[in-house]
């Protein structure tokens, strides 16, 4: 079953001591949290690799990323996370949500309006490996209609329970569509369909990136890799950097789209 987690915020300490809350004796330090490492996710605002680890928070509900750089939206050291989604299907992928508006899914503005969920990292661990032919994997996953299930800003929505952020379909022709969920398909939910070219989706899978200036005063450099595990089974991962350059205010986004 997929893992989506959604944490609640940090509230204070308990009274009582350890001991009658059925931890360690009172005296005795608490053992050590222990910490899930992907050695190969992507924060916001970089396409570089990083090492980032998750382990629990002051409270057992809640969920620390650790990063060893800042990024938008991400400082050195531990981070609470307002959501994950790891499903147990894929071992080792997943992403990481703080809390930040989160009414936007790629370029596309003004969708899940009231949602304070954002990605901040997509995370990968070792077993995951970019494809060292992006076209010609995208050509395969092209000749099989593959189809894909994104989950950026954790499928947070405004209501209703997480679920996919949009439904991304490989074409024969190597274009693909992106339809995005604005809300939830289980209560209510409008379908804004995205259309990317042959040549956009090269653009994108190359080590430049494709330009998008559909949002004429926010043009966003996006990038597209294909990652795969030694089980046979393929992740993409999506990010666009604003071209005036990431910030907390503008930070542009991260996302993972898991395979069918």
């Amino acid at each position: 079953m997929s893992l989506a987690v959604m944490l609640a915020a940090c509230g204070g300490g308990g009274g009582g001591s350890s001991a009658e809350a059925g931890g360690a004796p009172a005296g005795n330090p608490p053992p050590a949290a222990m910490a899930t490492a992907y050695p190969a996710s992507v924060l916001l605002g970089s396409v570089a690799p990083v090492s980032l680890s998750l382990t629990t928070g002051a409270n057992a509900a809640s969920v620390v990323m650790i990063s060893p750089v800042a990024a938008p939206l991400v400082t050195p050291g531990d981070n609470a996370l307002a959501s994950t989604y790891r499903p147990a299907a894929f071992p080792g992928a997943g992403i990481a949500c703080v809390s930040a508006p989160g009414n936007t899914i790629g370029t596309l503005t003004g969708v899940n309006a009231g949602v304070n969920i954002k990605s901040a990292a997509v995370l990968l661990d070792g077993s995951w490996t970019v494809s060292a032919a992006p076209l010609q994997t995208w050509e395969a996953l092209g000749a099989s209609t593959a189809v894909f299930d994104g989950w950026e800003n954790c499928g947070a929505k405004a209501e209703g329970a997480p679920s996919p952020s949009s439904t991304l379909t490989v074409a024969a022709n190597g274009s693909f569509t992106d339809n995005v969920f604005d809300g939830n398909p289980s209560t209510t939910v409008n379908i804004v369909d995205r259309q990317l070219t042959t040549a956009q989706a090269s653009a994108m899978l190359s080590a430049q990136g494709y330009l998008d200036s559909t949002q004429p005063a926010n043009p966003t450099q996006v990038y597209l890799r294909i990652l795969q595990n030694a089980s046979g089974q393929t992740v993409l991962e999506e990010q666009g950097i604003p071209q005036s350059g990431a910030t907390a205010g503008n930070p542009g986004f991260v996302a993972i789209y898991f395979r069918r």
